[in-house]
């Protein structure tokens, strides 16, 4: 199997799925069907929100707690695979552990039979991928704040000891009443306290136009810095509409994040801010040294460096406050000289 083949869905526009038997092929609503079957009582499902490599996603409705939840179903090819149920566990578990506004948080976990599901809050809006099919690419000031929401969210679970490993626009949700971004998917998460080092470690988990070179070169020591790539080649993707590699293959893209350098950011999108285009760049470093030491320090050079159009504002807000501050004395110490003149003509 080449490396290439790890990214290939096979089944994502069959029919019918293969039963690891090699009997009757079960049916393409599987998952749907045991969600209803053994979850009926508590869930109703309302519809399909999307398929990915490994699971299903349903939009259901919780009938004790009247609110909307997403429910991950492990896909049936995958039921039997020890390996995946067990990533399924673990993307659960690490999920859980982690609290930031910008994250979306796991309620439950399940194993009943074959199903194998997590229950998941449901973030009504869409992900950065749709968004960026539809507009191509994004206002700089939009791209600051969904890169800053980012990387909070990043450094939260790195200070947890946890690394993502797969950022990527579909794992970025946008909410749609607060525009907030939310990360998800923590399938191929590495937890650096409790995840020893294996001999199989240095497959490259992970979409391979976001990987950072480490990432693609296999390196087991992988640390948040590997993250901060990906989410510097994600502010690239939104600021330009584009993203710096692409090629046929995992090897020939891989080499190319070792290896090439990519056309600078600025090149792509000349109105942008040089401030956010060299957070950009620095977050894009070939050599991780030379990257932000921490998803942290990222998200505040995103705010220190806030369009000078923001900056402005608040510089207009505090001046205003001071004119109505002297405005208000000055009306005090008239008033109080009316007084004492009035009170001299006594």
């Amino acid at each position: 199997m080449s490396a290439l083949s790890l990214f290939v869905d096979r089944y994502a526009d069959t029919l019918e799925l293969p039963t690891p038997g090699g009997s009757m092929p079960v049916s393409a609503n599987w998952e749907r069907e045991q969600v209803v079957e053994h979850l009926g009582a508590q869930f109703q499902i309302v519809r399909e929100l999307g398929r990915g490599g490994m699971g299903v996603v349903f939009l259901a409705r919780d009938i004790a707690l009247h609110r909307l939840v997403a429910i991950k179903i492990l896909r049936y090819e995958f039921t039997a695979s020890d390996e995946h149920r067990e990533r399924f566990r673990r993307e659960a578990r690490m999920t859980a552990r982690l609290s930031h506004p910008n994250i979306v948080p796991v309620h439950s976990f399940g194993e009943v039979d074959d199903l194998v599901y997590i229950v998941m809050k449901y973030v009504h809006g869409e992900s950065l991928a749709t968004r960026l099919r539809r507009e191509g690419a994004l206002p700089a000031d939009e791209t600051r704040r969904i890169l800053r929401d980012l990387a909070l969210a990043l450094d939260s679970a790195h200070r947890d000891g946890v690394i993502h490993r797969d950022l990527k626009a579909e794992n970025i949700l946008l909410e749609r009443a607060s525009g907030r971004a939310m990360l998800t998917d923590f399938g191929v998460a590495l937890l650096r306290s409790l995840d020893p080092v294996r001999a199989d470690a240095s497959r490259a988990f992970g979409t391979p136009h976001y990987m950072s070179p480490e990432q693609a070169a296999g390196e087991l020591d992988i640390d948040g810095r590997s993250d901060v790539y990906s989410a510097g080649v994600l502010g690239y993707y939104m600021l330009s509409g584009k993203l710096p590699f692409d090629a046929p293959t995992f090897e020939s893209l891989a080499a190319r994040h070792i290896a090439e350098a990519h056309t600078p950011v600025a090149a792509l999108a000349p109105g942008a801010p040089a401030s956010l285009c060299d957070t950009i760049e620095r977050a894009m470093s070939k050599e991780r040294d030379q990257r932000w030491r921490t998803a942290r320090d990222m998200a505040a050079e995103l705010e220190v460096a806030a369009p000078a159009k923001r900056r402005w504002f608040r510089r207009a807000a505090r001046a205003s406050v001071m004119r109505s501050r002297v405005a208000a004395e000055l009306a005090l110490i008239a008033g109080v000289m009316r007084a004492m003149f009035k009170w001299t003509m006594i």
